[in-house]
C-alpha cells in the first residue's frame, strides 16, 4: 500500500470516529429535545461546533490524499469515490463500510431531531399566536350581538 493510500485510510478511520462522536451527540440532543432541556441542548450544540471544525480539517486533509491517489490512478480527485477506490484498493473496503454505516445512522438521527425541532417551533408559533394578535376567532363571545361587528378577540387584549 502506498503512503498516500495509508494516509487516506488513516484519515477515513479518524473521520469514522468523529462521525461516531457526532452520532453520540445527536442521540444526547434527541434526549435533551424531548426533555426540553435547553442548557443541555446549548452545550451539545457547542460541542458539535467543535466537531464540525475537526471534520472540516479532516476533509481538507482527505482531499489532499485523494489528489495524490488521483494522480496515481489518472483521475481528478473530485471524480474519485470511496466505493471506486475500495474496489481498486481492498484495504479501504472496511473503512468504506464503516463510514457508510456511521453516516447513514447519523443522517437518520439528524432527520428525527430536525422533526422534533420543527414540532417545537410549531408549538411556539401556536403559543405566540394565542398570546398575541390573531387573525381569526378561536371562540365566540357568549354575549356578543351580531350587530357589534367583527371584533377580533384575543387571549391578551392589547387595550388592557
Amino acid at each position: 500500500m502506498t503512503e498516500a493510500l495509508q494516509n487516506l485510510n488513516e484519515n477515513l478511520k479518524r473521520q469514522v470516529l468523529l462521525y461516531e462522536e457526532f452520532n453520540n451527540q445527536e442521540k444526547d440532543k434527541q434526549k435533551a429535545l424531548m426533555e426540553n432541556n435547553l442548557p443541555e441542548i446549548e452545550a451539545i450544540t457547542a460541542r458539535e461546533e467543535q466537531l464540525l471544525l475537526e471534520a472540516s480539517c479532516l476533509e481538507k486533509e482527505r482531499l489532499l490524499w485523494a489528489e495524490h491517489i488521483g494522480r496515481d490512478v489518472g483521475k481528478a480527485p473530485e471524480d474519485l469515490t470511496l466505493a471506486e477506490l475500495a474496489e481498486h484498493f481492498p484495504a479501504l473496503e472496511e473503512v468504506s463500510r464503516d463510514l457508510d454505516r456511521v453516516v447513514g445512522s447519523l443522517q437518520e438521527i439528524h432527520d428525527i431531531n430536525a422533526q422534533l425541532l420543527q414540532q417545537a417551533m410549531k408549538i411556539v408559533d401556536f403559543t405566540m399566536g394565542m398570546l398575541t394578535h390573531q387573525e381569526k376567532n378561536t371562540y365566540e363571545h357568549p354575549r356578543r350581538k351580531e350587530n357589534e361587528g367583527n371584533v377580533t378577540l384575543h387571549l391578551l387584549d392589547r387595550r388592557i
